[in-house]
């Protein structure tokens, strides 16, 4: 056995080990904002609820779907927890998979055991995800599967956040509002300037202050009022700080006699009222130290390391950047988008076009396909130049007997000049319309 030194082992198979978990486990990309995981997730739910009708599923059926289907080849517990995130209405601006059982809150963030808990698309993933028809998709055993990444029309890393720890590389990005994400990709179609893209967090009243010397690193504040000389009063706590967390802070600070206690009025809103001696209260806030003392405030240092379209590790410096790099990549899939639809309407031109004409023929006497042989049918379609389509005549010659009729002929040629008009419209439209009209629509739909 031939011996090998420290350096090999780091060289070759940590090496490769370290750029696995990277690209295929902990990182996001920032064009569909998925970690690979997520991306399983999501095609399969792709075709189980193709029309959004469908039933949900328990997820841990959905599980084995994706196992089985999408070839994830880790633990089901990782994945079942990928689902419950996906799905948690608190954690992310717009969900991409539609919760139906516990799925837990901002303050008590613990859901339901996945066998109990269901799931499905959501309504909101075909909102934000468009042009599945021109993405390719990976092939692995032999079976089609995810593709590299989905399209959404905003950067959905930005929007649902995301954090992860890989080898060597780590990524923290905190949520945005779905509107500020919009009107920030219009603005850079538009060549305006861009907002700033402060955090933002369903179901979280409090503040998000950026630092004046790492424009990374966001102040975090909850809400409080002094009522008077022994009474405060606190109505947003630090996302995080869970319900049973922030009681046993007070719990602390009562058997201290920091404070004389509190009465905890939460329903579905935080509120807490704590009571104080007089001098205690007048002490906290003449030194500037009451927040401290509430932990009403915490930090966030966002980290944007994400991968890139070419699935190579990209780190950004802030999150505008990402949304104009975004914007630039998404923009040339709308020129793909419409020389797919241009060469889509020719092909249906073409068929519709012989179509017409084969009836015509059998209406004029030129052609008799009654009691005739399919050869000399054949025949008749070359000779007359009438277009293959995929190679062959099938396209004519499968049509049934009462469709070769004028009444169809007169059909056939409306829908021609309706597909021209149709044409005419899209090869006088600029791809950068296109892209913005999508990101109106989706303005619109966000509530």
């Amino acid at each position: 056995m031939s011996k090998r030194t420290v350096t090999d082992f780091f060289d070759k198979e940590y090496l490769e080990y370290a750029k696995y978990v990277v690209e295929n486990r902990a990182i996001p990309s920032c064009i569909d904002g998925l970690k690979p995981t997520q991306r399983k997730v999501v095609y399969i739910a792709n075709k189980i609820w193709k029309s959004g009708n469908e039933k949900p599923m328990k997820l841990f059926q959905l599980a084995g779907r994706v196992a089985a289907e999408a070839y994830y080849h880790h633990g089901n517990t990782s994945l079942e927890s990928s689902m419950v995130g996906m799905a948690q209405e608190f954690k992310n601006s717009l969900p991409l998979l539609d919760g139906i059982g516990q799925f837990g809150s901002l303050r008590s963030p613990s859901a339901g055991a996945p066998r109990y808990i269901s799931g499905k698309l959501h309504p909101n993933f075909r909102l934000l995800y468009k042009d599945f028809e021109l993405l390719e998709n990976k092939i692995e055993e032999g079976e089609k599967i995810e593709p590299e990444y989905f399209l959404p029309i905003i950067p959905t890393v930005i929007l649902n956040g995301s954090s992860g720890i890989a080898v060597g590389f780590a990524t923290n990005i905190l949520n945005r509002n779905p509107k500020d994400v919009v009107n920030a990709c219009i603005s850079v179609l538009k060549g305006k300037k861009m907002p700033v893209l402060a955090p933002w967090l369903k179901e979280f009243s409090g503040t998000f202050t950026r630092d004046t010397v790492n424009p990374k690193t966001w102040k975090i504040s909850g809400l409080y009022e002094v009522l008077n000389t022994t009474t405060v009063k606190v109505t947003e706590i630090p996302p995080g700080f869970t319900y049973e967390r922030n009681e046993e802070h007070l719990n602390n600070l009562t058997e201290k006699r920091i404070i004389s206690g509190y009465d905890d009025n939460s329903s579905g809103q935080v509120e807490y009222v704590l009571k104080f001696q007089r001098a205690v209260l007048k002490d906290y806030v003449s030194r500037n130290k009451l927040e401290t003392l509430l932990k009403i405030n915490t930090q966030e240092t966002e980290n944007l390391t994400t991968i890139d379209e070419n699935g190579k590790l990209k780190i950004f410096n802030k999150v505008e950047e990402i949304v104009k790099h975004f914007v630039e990549v998404r923009l040339k899939w709308y020129d793909t988008r419409k020389a797919y639809l241009i060469a889509k309407l020719e092909r249906e031109l073409l068929i519709i076009s012989n179509k017409a004409r084969f009836i015509k023929d059998i209406i004029d006497g030129k052609l008799t396909v009654n009691n005739a042989p399919k050869k000399s049918i054949i025949i008749y379609l070359e000779a007359n130049k009438f277009d293959k389509i995929d190679g062959s005549y099938n396209y004519l010659l499968n049509m049934p007997i009462y469709s070769l009729t004028k009444e169809r002929f007169d059909e056939l040629l409306k829908q021609e000049a309706d597909k021209k008009a149709e044409k005419k419209i899209i090869e006088g439209t600029d791809p950068k319309d296109m892209y913005l009209s999508d990101l109106e629509t989706l303005k619109k739909a966000i509530k």
